[in-house]
């Protein structure tokens, strides 16, 4: 994995307070001073990347609660499995998750969209307190009723998964090249 963020926070080592707790038994095993560079409440959130379409790996831009905790929820911007991406079309997965937020349930989506990804294109989500918008190239591709109520942070990554056979990756996959032309954050007018 390899992610730029603009937000760090953690708790004291041994607690369980932090972001995105993927897993219930995670505790925080290392201090870490908390930063937040760039940690928005509510707004448009843009990315023009070109997504790879090799089958190990995805790119991302996830936007979780800063905090973590009841303030976890996440707008998901785009989420591309590189084996998911085709000449003709591919899956974006977008939405909003709660992870550990009771008061957001789970909006998750994979849409399939009629582009090839691994060309630049637009990927934004308008999100508003009562809802949030997800849009390809300008085009809204979902709608979700309901939106995390509290600062996130922006999680800008490439993911590589081990091979299900377990063999070691072959040299000449590497390096991987995720483009990203730029990341932008807006204020939405009232």
């Amino acid at each position: 994995m390899s992610s730029l963020q603009t937000g760090v926070y953690a708790g004291p080592v041994g607690s369980r307070e932090g972001q995105v707790r993927f897993d219930p038994k995670a505790v925080v095993t290392e201090e870490q001073r908390n930063v937040r560079l760039y940690t928005p409440q509510y707004g448009r959130l843009e990315v023009r990347l070109q997504a790879l379409d090799d089958p190990r790996s995805m790119v991302a831009l996830w936007c979780p609660g800063y905090e973590g905790g009841e303030r976890s929820g996440e707008v998901l911007v785009c989420e591309i499995f590189g084996r998911d991406v085709h000449a003709d079309h591919v899956l974006v997965g977008v939405g909003v998750r709660p992870f550990d937020d009771p008061a957001l349930e789970d909006h998750f989506e994979a849409v399939r969209v009629p582009i090839d990804a691994r060309e630049f294109h637009v990927y934004r989500a308008d999100w508003m307190p009562d809802r949030a918008e997800f849009f390809v190239d300008g085009e809204l591709v979902k709608t979700v009723p309901q939106s995390p109520a509290y600062p996130i942070q922006l999680m800008l990554g490439i993911y590589e998964f081990p091979p299900e056979d377990g063999a070691a990756p072959e040299p000449e996959t590497y390096p991987k090249a995720f483009v990203v032309d730029y990341v932008r954050g807006y204020r939405l007018a009232a």
